[in-house]
């Protein structure tokens, strides 16, 4: 049959068939579709004859599509806009702003050309809330984008009463608003209600549907932060979730947080780090409802409110750092007008104390009774304006839950979550820990004088004494006296550190005998307190009788000459005389054989020898000699340097 006419066509159909179903199917890559867009929309512009001129180099990649210079101009191109050109002042405007790769108006949608205002140019965007920049010789190039826009064009766009835009777009707390040569737009996004300039343009935009997307609202807090040059800087990723329908947005200097509920804001610093150390936005305080904005306490205060439902804020100034207030502290603060009142800035979170819970400003403190409902105040003729005051419930605290982070941009965070797998790897490694703490305990219990009191013990007396083991334990260093015990005089710690802040007591160095320094052997019985006692307390220095010296020529001095050179090798003498309380303090003594703290002398304001640093334990800050506050801080607690007090927990104050 194959040798038939017939059966030779049917082959060749068959050959020619094959040749075409089996043949490599040719696939143009973006940049050759790049290319070929952006030579047709030159071409149509009229070519190296037209505005654009001729071509400069090849088409380059940027951001997520493709652009191509011309001595006249750029176009920019990705699949879902196509190829449009712009030139002049609003490339450049576009390129200020961070053009297709770093600005967030997105791509030109249309090539530029002209408005519909006499002489005026512009070029619209792809960014979701759609934004536009329109030129004029007179007004030069503005971005108009947002709700902003879409007034503007129910209002008649540049052929309306508002005329063209004269300004960029400009933020006040939840408004944004912007100028035009005709008049001025203004949008809350809280009331989502616009103002305008003349007043009665207002009406015409009762019920004007502004949509918002989670990206765009995002953007514009970014914006109304300083963007790119702002606190925020770059951005770092993508957008992840937060719980059902939160989203986060990291940048290189803080976060924007985003709900449905509460809109876009931006955190940055230590505000940042107080709301995330209590659980960001799946804490007690929920999303944040406004970005940070003046706290109306001096030039640098900031504060942010949060969407729980007892009004917390947390409010930051220099001296003081960030703070949160909420619930009956902040209704009565509020009500004090905040800030600016009598109270001024939160010093320190709130405290409880049974059913009293007290929080402490730079002008005074309140005071709320939950049993009975009532406010007491510091001053106390302030409690008479809050006599009728509603008090919001303060949730429960909730443990802090971490952010998801997006597959969008590459990183997930790490879940731990104990399976029994983990447990029999750990295992091991508890036990072995477990033995080398005993080892250290035995032994170190093996190295005790057994004349001295042990860690928590009572001596015949009563007398107890603090052993620096285990780290952050607080025992008390006395000796009864007619006085009282050394407890009575300088009151009870509060917590197991001794500054109430989570921070470790530091080891102290050994004393003249050989042990701690902060350890006093009652000599007798009936020992009592006397001066040598009070110095061996202060300076770690005592003499030991049971100390046997095997040295051929040794000569033992007096207790008070010891304590002498010790202070000498301390504190060296000024080289000229000084003024002020502090000046003649030096700031590098050694600090051997001597306890890391001291608490204030009679006079709070003179500084221990030896322990120049001042610091508090209710805001939680220490200051050095030179520091700006240094003379006006009254200490709690003197420390011997900056090493200490940020062991145990302070942070610098200014």
């Amino acid at each position: 049959m194959l040798n038939t006419p017939l059966g030779r066509l049917t082959v060749a159909l068959l050959a020619i068939a094959t040749t075409v179903l089996l043949a490599p199917t040719a696939t143009a890559s973006p940049e050759t579709e790049a290319n070929d867009a952006i030579t047709a929309a030159w071409e149509a512009s009229g070519g190296a004859g037209g505005p654009l001129g001729a071509p400069q180099g090849g088409v380059y990649p940027i951001g997520a599509g493709f652009g191509h210079n011309y001595t006249g101009g750029k176009i920019f191109f990705t699949p879902a806009t196509g190829a449009h050109f712009m030139q002049g002042a609003i490339l450049e405007k576009y390129e200020s702003l961070g053009g297709p790769a770093d600005s967030d108006l997105g791509f030109p949608t249309i090539d530029e050309g002209p408005g519909r205002a006499p002489d005026s140019r512009n070029v619209t965007f792809s960014a979701a809330d759609k934004p536009v920049v329109f030129w004029t010789p007179a007004t030069g190039a503005r971005v108009v984008r947002g709700p902003i826009n879409a007034a503007w064009d129910k209002l008649g766009g540049s052929a309306g009463v508002l005329g063209v835009p004269a300004e960029d777009e400009a933020y006040r707390g939840d408004v944004v608003s912007q100028k035009f040569t005709g008049g001025e737009l203004s949008w809350n996004r809280r009331t989502k209600t616009f103002t305008t300039v003349p007043p009665e343009l207002a009406e015409q935009l009762v019920g004007l549907t502004i949509p918002e997307d989670p990206t765009s609202a995002i953007n514009a807090a970014r914006r109304a932060a300083g963007g790119a040059m702002g606190p925020l800087g770059a951005p770092e990723g993508g957008q992840y979730k937060i719980g059902a329908d939160g989203i986060g947005q990291n940048f290189d200097g803080g976060k924007i947080f985003y709900s449905p509920a509460t809109g876009a804001n931006a955190l940055t610093g230590q505000v940042l780090e107080k709301y995330e150390s209590v659980g960001g936005p799946e804490g007690d305080l929920g999303f944040p409802t406004s970005s940070e904005v003046d706290g109306g306490h001096g030039s640098e205060s900031r504060m942010v409110t949060f969407a729980a439902e007892d009004n917390p804020v947390i409010f930051w100034t220099p001296d003081y750092g960030a703070v949160i207030v909420r619930g009956a502290m902040a209704a009565a603060w509020n009500k004090l007008d905040g800030a600016k009142g009598p109270l001024g800035a939160p010093m320190a979170d709130q405290s409880e104390d049974g059913d009293v819970i007290t929080q402490r400003f730079s002008g005074g403190a309140i005071s709320y009774d939950r049993a009975n409902r009532s406010f007491s105040t510091e001053p106390p003729d302030l409690a008479s304006s809050l006599s009728d005051l509603q008090v919001p419930e303060q949730p429960e605290p909730q443990a802090p839950s971490a952010p998801q982070a997006s597959e969008d941009n590459g990183s997930k965070l790490f879940d731990f979550r104990w399976n029994w797998w983990w447990l029999l790897a750990i295992l091991p490694v508890l036990a072995l820990a477990g033995l080398i703490a005993g080892a250290a305990m035995l032994n170190r219990r093996r190295g005790r004088d057994d004349d001295w009191l042990d860690h928590g013990d009572f001596g015949p007396n009563g007398e107890t004494s603090y052993d620096a083991a285990p780290a952050g334990a607080m025992g008390r260093t006395t000796v009864p006296d007619e006085a009282g015990s050394f407890a009575d005089r300088y009151g009870e710690p509060q917590s197991a550190s001794p500054f109430g802040l989570g921070g470790q007591m530091p080891e102290p160095a050994a004393g003249a005998a050989g042990a701690a320094a902060w350890r006093v052997r009652p000599e007798s019985p009936d020992a009592t307190r006397d001066d040598e006692t009070e110095r061996v307390e202060l300076f770690g220095v005592q003499d030991d009788p049971d100390k046997v010296d095997t040295a051929p020529t040794r000569i033992e001095e007096p207790l008070e000459t010891r304590i002498e050179e010790r202070i000498d090798e301390r504190i060296e003498e000024p080289e000229e005389t000084h003024s002020g309380r502090h000046a003649a303090i030096q700031f590098d003594e050694p600090t051997e054989a001597r306890p890391s703290l001291h608490l204030p002398l009679d006079d709070p304001h003179q500084a221990p020898v030896g322990y120049p640093i001042k610091a508090d334990t209710r805001s939680g800050l220490y200051w050095t000699p030179g520091s700006r506050l240094y003379d006006d801080v009254e200490p709690e607690i003197w420390f011997a340097s900056e090493e200490f007090a940020v062991t145990n927990g302070f942070v610098k104050g200014e």
